[in-house]
């Protein structure tokens, strides 16, 4: 067939088959392969006729149609040569090979060798069944066969209803497009078929042909998961639990939102790296579904922030879960090659439908609440109230003032004096930093430093501070005694390789002796970065600066850790120091940390500086157990840089 030639050419197999006499009339090469022949001789003599059953016949007396309206077919299909199951994307389309008789013209676009049993499941073969008018069994195809063990004799065997056969038949019968989607039980596990059926009106037939849809059906579903959850811990994303939310709010269920913010998970990520910050988000992952009852829904917004529904609950009900959560969240986190990881969280939350009725903005009162939490000392959960509002409008307001208060030096330094207990003489001062705001009034540090960290303006304004320190000292560095000390405090962001350059580039542009300055770190900073820490801080003391560690008892360092620090002095907490008189178990327990921080620091040979002290029962008490050093307003509160001289550097004056 020299017409045919040009076919030759190409490398993909190609025949062309005669729709009549059910016979291959021509293949290329390739094509020879596929169907196992030694020769077009032989394969043009095969009868194929014998082996095709009456639903593939059905089947290209259909695509005969569609190629009368030059209509091309894209479709996988299954034969048998010599007993072998070969399977084929195959594009069908028709050809001329004598007047007014038209053949179909295969080209092969892929294929599949040595096909098995299992390759029915993949979605490689198009299964055919054909059904007569009443439903009952006529032909199925090799596919099929191989697919399905099982033995259907009518179509309501094989849908598993005669009333749903029925329907079937009426509704193809009526030349009305049918398609749907099937399930079956295979090899113990299950598959999914998308049915399409056509009525062959000529003969009064039901051609059905299944293509294998199970791994579309399991990336859809993996998609739709994917879409609505946390790749990391497997929780709802932001997504899956805004459906969820919504849900409660359409149906009117009362629930309380708790939204779960991680204290200080960023400072882990940039100091361990994102896998233990992964591996950490896990953890406390594994942990809430410990403690949320099976009937909440949980899930993670990104980052360090979780969420957590609680149905058919009120706040207050929620009081001693949100309790349990915080107290669960903090307990030491193994993770591997770190060792353990101590992190705590903070928890706002707000009620449906008491608070709001709105899913966007009931999420936004339990996230201003955990803010809340956090402004007020982080490890603790708040519940939302109007009242709140009002104080984070404030700490919004101190944000967008903060650039412009270190613009205009609307800064300035106070000094409280730090004093002997025995005799109340001035051993040194700490550094506090004030600002008066036009607008907002007087701005404690315990305002305004948490908001700087967060925008990175501590860096600047702590590099003031220390100018401002060095020029105060310069002046007062003729009339100081050799131990008196002044105390800064260090921000955790400070706290790096770099702090050592700035304090000896300071010690030498003001002529100082580090012997008079100390750095207040607090526990919680210096606890997390327990291991450089320590190589930075023994660096810093090169210098002869005094190491103070602050806040001392907030629970974040081990004890046993202490003597591993360089460092000279314990500030105890305030917490510890206040209304030691009183008989109650929390006092109690305050007066047993007093009485444990002074044995613990006198072993290590470190002295003790309680902070808070207002009585002289408190002052009393100190002075039994120890305790060398007080600050407080039993003393004086914090001076100005003026009455400082006038009332305590000219007693040390006079004293020399």
């Amino acid at each position: 067939m020299r017409a045919y030639e040009a076919f030759e050419l190409l490398h993909n197999p190609i025949w062309i088959f005669d729709l009549d006499s059910k016979q291959v009339v021509w293949a290329n090469k390739p094509a020879l392969l596929l169907w196992e022949s030694g020769s077009l001789h032989e394969l043009v003599n095969r009868d194929l006729r014998a082996s095709m059953s009456m639903a593939v016949e059905a089947t290209l007396e259909q695509y005969r149609k569609k190629f009368q309206k030059n209509e091309k077919i894209r479709t996988w299909w299954s034969f048998t040569p010599k007993h072998k199951l070969k399977c084929a994307l195959c594009v069908f389309s028709g050809i001329e090979i004598e007047p007014n008789r038209t053949a179909m013209l295969v080209e092969v676009v892929a294929e599949q060798n040595s096909l098995k049993r299992d390759i029915a499941f993949s979605g490689g073969g198009r299964l055919s069944l054909l059904f007569d008018d009443q439903g009952e069994l006529i032909s199925a195809n090799e596919a099929f066969r191989l697919t399905f063990n099982s033995n259907f004799h009518s179509l309501g065997d094989f849908l598993s209803s005669q009333s749903r056969a029925k329907q079937w038949i009426q509704t193809a019968s009526s030349k009305q497009e049918l398609k749907d989607e099937i399930s079956f039980n295979l090899n113990g596990k299950p598959h999914h078929f998308e049915i399409s059926a056509q009525w062959l009106a000529d003969n009064n037939q039901l051609l059905l042909n299944l293509t294998d849809i199970t791994e579309k059906k399991q990336r859809l579903e993996e998609a739709r998961f994917n879409a609505h959850h946390d790749y990391l811990t497997g929780l709802f994303n932001r997504r899956g639990m805004l459906d969820v939310i919504s849900e409660y709010v359409i149906q009117k269920v009362p629930f309380v939102l708790a939204f779960l913010d991680l204290d200080g998970f960023k400072l882990i990520n940039d100091t361990y790296g994102h896998g233990v910050g992964d591996e950490l988000l896990k953890s406390v992952t594994k942990r809430l579904k410990e403690i949320v009852d099976p009937s909440c829904s949980l899930g993670r917004f990104g980052g360090d922030e979780f969420v957590v529904l609680f149905p058919e609950q009120s706040k207050h009900q929620v009081d001693n879960k949100l309790h349990q959560i915080i107290q669960m969240a903090s307990i030491d986190y193994p993770i591997p090659n770190i060792g353990e990881l101590s992190i705590t969280s903070s928890i706002g939350a707000s009620h449906f439908p008491t608070d709001c009725q709105n899913v966007e903005e009931l999420i936004k009162q339990a996230g201003m609440a955990m803010h809340y939490a956090k402004s007020e000392g982080r490890n603790r959960f708040e519940l939302f109230s109007p009242e709140l509002s009002y104080s984070l409008n404030r700490k919004v307001l101190i944000r967008n003032r903060l650039t412009k208060a270190f613009d205009k030096r609307a800064f300035k330094l106070v000094f409280q004096p730090i004093v002997q207990t025995e005799n109340t003489k001035i051993k040194g001062v700490e550094v506090l930093l004030r600002w008066d705001d036009s607008e907002l009034g007087s701005v404690h540090p315990e305002e305004f430093i948490p908001i700087a960290e967060e925008t990175g303006q501590i860096v600047e304004i702590a590099d003031w501070v220390f100018d401002e320190v060095g020029r105060t000292l310069s002046e007062w560095k003729r009339t100081l005694p050799e131990e008196f000390v002044v105390s800064i405090n260090v921000s955790q962001i400070q706290l790096n390789s770099s702090l050592h350059t700035r304090l000896k580039a300071l010690l030498h542009q003001y002529g100082l002796s580090g012997k008079n300055l100390a750095l207040e770190i607090a526990e919680p900073s210096m606890a997390l970065k327990h291991a450089d820490c320590v190589k930075w801080l023994e660096n810093i003391k090169e210098l002869d600066i005094n190491i103070f560690l602050d806040n001392f008892g907030t629970g974040y360092s081990s004890l046993a850790s202490l003597d591993l620090l360089p460092i000279d002095a314990i500030k105890l907490d305030k917490r510890f120091t206040s209304q030691t008189s009183d008989l109650s178990q929390e006092e109690m327990t305050n007066k047993t940390v007093l009485k444990a921080s002074a044995a613990l620091s006198n072993a290590l040979k470190l002295d003790l500086i309680a902070v808070g002290v207002e009585t002289n029962e408190q002052k009393q008490l100190l002075s039994e157990l120890g305790c060398r050093y007080f600050q407080g307003y039993l003393v004086s509160k914090p001076l100005s840089k003026t009455i400082i001289e006038q009332r305590f550097l000219n007693v040390i004056d006079a004293e020399a």
